[in-house]
């Protein structure tokens, strides 16, 4: 490409980041077989680039030329949609054409959306957050625990280690001290250090942690109780119950947002199916009922 034509691209080019109102629509940044990007649309281009994408078309000419053409070509492409027709593509063409429709559809109602003003929904969810706090506030019982583990891969008959672990609990549930039967019989590694302990406060059904182990946790009726022999598929385990925190409710303003975000969402669902109702078939349209009939007929029925 000559210095000439470059430089023309990319004086163009400047204008198209300079200036700005109506009058960019019919200023031509650059044509090319038939194909023009005007200075208006090259500015919007422009603004959906990255920071870097800028910052190099204006530092170094030969990015700021491989922008322009990414842009030329992009549109040069997108042209070829446009030779598209029913009689050479047949169905084809349809597909083409209820994916064009699909997106104006889609178009229109984000534009519908954004121009929609909601209402101020604080009082709304305050009353929400009253009447669903069970919903939206609750924080569930939760209990921290120090266990023995009596290893047992799944697959393996666990016999001898049921046998082992229930005299261990017959032991504890005679007063023996649980942290030395932590130290002489469990096998598991990141707490058999640490007297048993599982270092997490756990709801019942805590995810990451295996359902049986919380169950049996939440059977032990009071803190420093032991639960029945528990398996998992780490092996047997005695659980001893070693502090208990009451479920409860948030506060309002820690849930606000998420009320707010939810109760505004289903305030745009409910305006976005009035507008489509608007768009409804009318009691004044023609139904050409035999060329229907005769479309419909195609295609076998479920009888």
């Amino acid at each position: 490409m000559s210095d000439i034509k470059q430089q023309f691209f990319l004086l163009f080019f400047v204008v198209a980041l300079t200036f700005s109102g109506n009058g960019l629509a019919s200023i031509e940044v650059v044509r090319d077989q038939g194909t023009a990007i005007t200075a208006a649309e090259l500015d919007y281009l422009v603004s959906k680039w990255t920071r870097q994408m800028r910052d190099s078309a204006q530092r170094d000419k030969g990015d700021r030329l491989e922008l322009l053409n990414m842009s030329l070509s992009n549109k040069k492409l997108s042209k070829e949609a446009d030779k598209i027709n029913p009689e050479k593509d047949g169905e084809l063409y349809w597909d083409y054409m209820v994916r064009l429709q699909t997106l104006k559809r889609n178009f229109v109602l984000e534009k519908f959306v954004a121009q929609l003003n909601i209402p101020e929904m604080d009082q709304l969810a305050k009353e929400r957050y009253t009447t669903q706090k069970e919903k939206y506030a609750k924080i569930p019982e939760t209990r921290i625990s120090s266990h023995i583990l009596f290893s047992s891969p799944p697959g393996l008959p666990r016999d001898g280690v049921l046998s082992k672990a229930a005299e261990v609990l017959d032991q504890l549930r005679s007063g023996a001290s649980f942290e030395e039967l932590v130290v002489e019989y469990s096998e598991d590694p990141g707490s058999k250090n640490k007297g048993g302990k599982f270092d997490r406060w756990v709801s019942l059904g805590q995810p990451g942690v295996s359902p049986p182990y919380t169950g049996g946790l939440f059977e032990i009726k009071e803190i420093g109780g032991y639960s029945d022999l528990v398996q998992t598929e780490f092996g047997v385990h005695i659980i001893r119950l070693d502090g208990i925190k009451e479920e409860g409710f948030k506060p309002f303003e820690d849930v606000r947002e998420g009320i707010i975000a939810e109760l505004e969402n289903e305030y745009k669902k409910l305006a976005i199916k009035d507008y489509i109702s608007t768009f409804q078939i009318t009691d004044e349209a023609y139904i050409n009922e035999p060329e229907l009939e005769k479309i419909l007929n195609k295609y076998p029925g479920l009888d």
